[in-house]
């Protein structure tokens, strides 16, 4: 495992740390071992500055930007495992993270990702749901089920009871928001699988979906479907 993160100072170009988590066997299980392709950053506007880092195993940390250590007040010791929560089989669980985590105002928001999305082992699959954290303690705020649950908006769009076994659906593109409006936009990839949808009758809302949330809530404020099925 050589992913790291590395803080280089702007003017002079000197390395002023490296960050490099040891995450053994769920390194060698991940399915995006390129995990998020960056960093997010937050401040208070004073004197506490973290960067947020997903890594290869789906662990969350927040590290000092000053100093590179792990923020201890953050979930557990600076780290959040954000397999703990995920819906559906965990015996062989294909979870991660292809694009940095998006913070708006003080809440971080990770779109997860599965494994290649073309060849499923199966059709059952772990749900990929988008999760806001707070930024200061790592508490979950709130999850959006991209695949409903039962009594949701759009679990009717899913017939034959495919809701309840059908995965992925994660957001692994990178993400947008409007600070402003409070909004943040979710890009929706395909549900299990790309190339064959027989086993998940019906428009299999939220997938292949543009989707506003209330960033503060979780709530959706708009969708628009722009595949259906």
């Amino acid at each position: 495992n050589r992913r790291a993160a590395v803080c280089i100072d702007p003017v002079t170009g000197e390395t002023l740390w490296i960050w490099r988590p040891e995450e053994g066997e769920r390194f060698r299980q991940a399915p995006r071992k390129m995990a998020g392709r960056g960093v997010a950053y937050w401040t208070d506007g004073a004197d506490d500055e973290r960067i947020l880092v997903v890594t290869p195993g789906f662990f969350l940390w927040a590290l000092d930007a000053q100093t590179g250590l792990p923020k201890r007040e953050f979930g557990e010791a600076g780290v959040v495992d954000l397999r703990r929560g995920l819906r559906g089989p965990m015996d062989n669980v294909e979870a991660g993270s292809s694009s940095p985590a998006m913070v708006v105002g003080n809440v971080v928001v990770v779109g997860p990702a599965g494994g290649v999305g073309a060849r499923p082992n199966a059709k059952t699959q772990v749900k990929l749901d988008v999760r806001g954290f707070d930024v200061r303690t790592g508490e979950l705020l709130w999850t959006f089920h991209t695949i409903p649950q039962a009594g949701e908006l759009g679990y009717d769009t899913w017939l034959e009871g495919s809701a309840e076994y059908t995965g992925n659906a994660g957001v692994w593109g990178p993400m947008a928001a409007d600070p402003e409006l409070g909004l943040i936009y979710l890009p929706v990839e395909g549900a299990t699988s790309d190339m064959y949808g027989g086993e998940r009758p019906g428009n299999n809302l939220f997938a292949n979906s543009l989707v506003a949330l209330d960033v503060a809530t979780g709530e959706r404020v708009w969708h628009q479907q722009l595949i259906h099925h």
